[in-house]
């Protein structure tokens, strides 16, 4: 048997006994069956590492994401660029994060509910391992080399995306389980959830501005809609008084319906696996995630979130932003749905946080002011973003220089291009690898005000002809600031209570 699913189905074996000895009160074996579980998932994720960092293409997985040319930094990303590899991420982090927690603070029965709900859920994660999506399937021969990663993927951003999101997830994940057990540390695990799914969105958006060349920071994706979703209701969460349990369980139930959105393919989308029958597996968490909603639904007034006003905004871009995602299954919907619809709920948030801003701390200041920079930003980039085909040697672009090189693993296209914003080189990427293998590299002249922003569009290598696409891309700085101040505002909000789990 493969030594790695061998770990698996061990891991298996400890995290469901984990789960029922916790359940039966039997807490020292049910702490040493979460830490035998916790080292063999660790211990298959490394071993998955090493067979990527090895070229072992006899694993089916390695040889879908992986090729000999790879620089080793994409070798151990393309560890978690497919679904099977990133599931075993995200049991890996849930394991430890539970681990971590149990140890945080003292002991106690509540801690050992906490960790029986977060090893059921993990058990469940580890089941879909093991049967639908096993990371150390072997081929029956060696193929000489590797189909490679998708080239979309071979950018920094995507060594730290993933893991930053997953962790997001097992931290909600863990914020459920300690909210169903009336366990210690609500508040703590809540701010670190929530700086880790704006780090996630934050380094996405990079993502896709700077380095896959759409010309944008958001596009309305469904996957980035569902990753939008959860980072609502957890800041809605904060400026509850009443009702917190509630949104604190969608958070999680909305983190399952972003994997189901990801994995299963059920709305078209760039980011999606494109999944298989057995990915709507998923339903069956996010249905159980439902049960405390509903129970504790009875005790949520209606009438006491209206008079909070922000907790209603937020739950009201939520909606929006989930019937336009769902919607997706059957029709195509258009950016400008959201304008009509997100948009203005947006700037009664940030009219409702301007009008509150002196009455908060210095870090809830430096928070806001970066909703209010990110409103600003965002709203500039959506409404007044201006784009255009040009043709070089006309209105004062001139082509000096058309070559094309190659390397182990691509040839790249290199465009010397004079502006009147400066001299530019735009490349385009031709990996050697099946499918999509075009990646633009895109060329970005910043001002304070907006970035110019220029692509290659098209090309002839025959009579030196390039064609740019080209965005004016207003107060985008905005957005990075925005993103920045509210990291930082969280961040020096959260300093001093990292270790105390009161919150």
């Amino acid at each position: 048997m493969e030594p790695g699913f061998l770990l698996l189905a061990t891991s298996f074996v400890a995290t469901f006994s984990a789960f029922s000895l916790f359940l039966a009160k039997k807490e020292s074996l049910g702490e040493f069956s979460l830490y035998l579980a916790t080292s063999t998932t660790f211990a298959a994720l490394l071993l998955l590492v090493n067979y990527f960092v090895t070229d072992t293409f006899s694993i089916w997985y390695v040889y879908a994401n992986s090729n000999a040319e790879m620089p080793l930094a994409y070798k151990i990303s393309a560890v978690w660029a497919g679904k099977e590899g990133s599931l075993l991420l995200w049991v890996v982090l849930n394991l430890m994060v539970t681990s971590l927690y149990i140890n945080w603070g003292v002991k106690d029965r509540k801690k050992a509910k906490v960790a029986a709900v977060m090893t059921l859920f993990t058990s469940y994660l580890l089941l879909n391992l093991l049967i639908f999506s096993n990371p150390f399937t072997v081929l029956p021969y060696t193929p000489p080399d590797g189909a490679g990663l998708n080239p979309l993927l071979r950018t920094v951003e995507m060594i730290l995306h993933p893991p930053v999101v997953f962790l997001a997830y097992s931290l909600a994940a863990l914020l459920y389980s300690v909210i169903v057990a009336n366990s210690e540390g609500e508040r703590t695990i809540a701010r670190l959830t929530w700086l880790s799914l704006t780090l996630g969105i934050l380094i996405g958006s990079l993502w896709a501005y700077k380095t896959l060349g759409w010309g944008g920071f958001w596009g309305w994706d469904p996957v980035e809609n569902a990753s939008l979703l959860p980072w609502l209701t957890l800041t809605a969460y904060f400026h509850l008084t009443r009702g917190r349990d509630f949104f604190a369980y969608l958070t999680f139930s909305l983190v399952l319906f972003a994997t189901l959105v990801t994995r299963s393919g059920i709305i078209s989308s760039v980011h999606s696996f494109g999944g298989e029958v057995s990915d709507y597996s998923y339903v069956i968490p996010i249905l159980a995630s439902l049960a405390p909603l509903v129970v504790r639904a009875r005790q949520f007034s209606i009438s006491s979130l209206c008079n909070q006003n922000l907790p209603i905004l937020f739950l009201s871009a939520v909606i929006v932003v989930f019937l336009g995602t769902i919607a997706g299954v059957s029709v195509e919907v258009s950016r400008e749905y959201y304008f009509v619809t997100f948009l203005p709920v947006f700037a009664l948030i940030v009219l409702l946080v301007v009008l509150k801003i002196k009455k908060v701390s210095m870090p809830a200041t430096l928070l806001h002011l970066g909703v209010i920079f990110l409103f600003v930003g965002a709203t500039s980039v959506w409404l007044f973003e201006e784009s255009k085909t040009i043709t070089l040697d006309s209105e004062g672009y001139k082509l000096l220089d058309l070559s094309i090189s190659e390397d182990a693993e691509k040839y790249t296209l290199t465009a010397i291009v004079k502006t009147p914003d400066g001299v530019i080189a735009p490349k385009v990427y031709f990996y050697k690898v099946a499918g999509n293998n075009r990646v633009s590299s895109v060329e970005i002249i910043p001002t304070v005000l907006w970035d110019n922003y220029y692509s290659i569009k098209s090309f002839d290598l025959d009579n030196n002809v390039v064609t740019l696409e080209y965005y004016r891309v207003p107060l985008i700085n905005a957005v990075w600031l925005g993103s920045a101040l509210m990291l930082l505002g969280a961040l020096l909000r959260f300093s001093g209570k990292v270790f105390k789990l009161g919150g």
